[in-house]
C-alpha cells in the first residue's frame, strides 16, 4: 500500500471526492456485511484545473459487489442540473439566499465535508459549494416570479370576496404575498 501511495504522490494524483453512498464495495450478508471505499477517481492538478466543477457519483449497486462510478466532466464555466450542462458567468452570492434554510444546509454540508479536502482544501470546498449553490439557485428561485403571480391571483380573488369568513385566510395570503415580494425585491 505504501508503494501505491508513493506512486500517487509521485504522479501528483489526488482523490476527486464523491457524492452518494460512502462505500463502493460490499460483501457478506445482512448480519455480517463488510463495506469499504475501494474504488476512487483520481486526477492531477492539470485535470482539476481543466474540469474544476466535475463531480464523481457513486451509483447504486446493480448485479455487482462494486458500485459503478460516474464522472461528470464540467469545465470552470459550466455546471450540471440533472445531467444537462449549463454555461454560467462569475459566481456571486445573493443576499436573498441568507433566509433560506436549504442554502445554509448546502454551505454546512460542503464546509464540514471531508470529500473536498482532497481537491485543494478551502479553495476546493468553496468551488464545490459555489457550484451547488448555483444549481440550487436555478432550481429554487427561477420560479419566484411565477410564485408571486400565482399568489397575487389567489390574493385578489379572496380580497374581492372579503368577509368575516375568509378574513384569516386573507391575512395569511397577504403575509405570504408580502414575503414573496420581499424575497423577489432582494433577489
Amino acid at each position: 500500500m505504501s508503494n501505491f501511495r508513493e506512486t500517487l504522490s509521485y504522479c501528483g494524483l489526488a482523490d476527486l471526492g464523491f457524492r452518494g453512498p460512502k462505500f463502493t464495495w460490499c460483501r457478506g450478508k445482512a448480519t455480517s456485511l463488510i463495506q469499504e471505499r475501494l474504488d476512487r477517481m483520481l486526477g492531477n492538478r492539470e485535470w482539476m484545473d481543466l474540469f474544476p466543477n466535475s463531480r464523481v457519483h457513486h451509483l447504486n449497486l446493480r448485479g455487482s459487489d462494486h458500485r459503478p462510478l460516474l464522472v461528470e466532466l464540467l469545465r470552470a464555466d459550466e455546471f450540471s442540473i440533472l445531467g444537462k450542462s449549463w454555461k454560467r458567468g462569475r459566481f456571486h452570492f445573493e443576499e436573498a439566499w441568507v433566509d433560506e434554510a436549504s442554502c445554509n444546509n448546502i454551505i454546512k454540508e460542503h464546509w464540514n465535508s471531508r470529500s473536498a479536502d482532497s481537491l485543494d482544501g478551502v479553495a476546493g470546498k468553496l468551488r464545490l459549494c459555489a457550484s451547488d449553490l448555483a444549481k440550487w439557485n436555478l432550481e429554487s428561485f427561477r420560479s419566484l416570479k411565477l410564485q408571486v403571480r400565482n399568489m397575487k391571483t389567489i390574493f385578489n380573488r379572496v380580497d374581492k370576496q372579503l368577509s368575516s369568513h375568509n378574513w384569516k385566510e386573507h391575512q395569511r395570503l397577504e403575509k405570504a404575498l408580502f414575503a414573496l415580494r420581499y424575497k423577489e425585491e432582494r433577489y
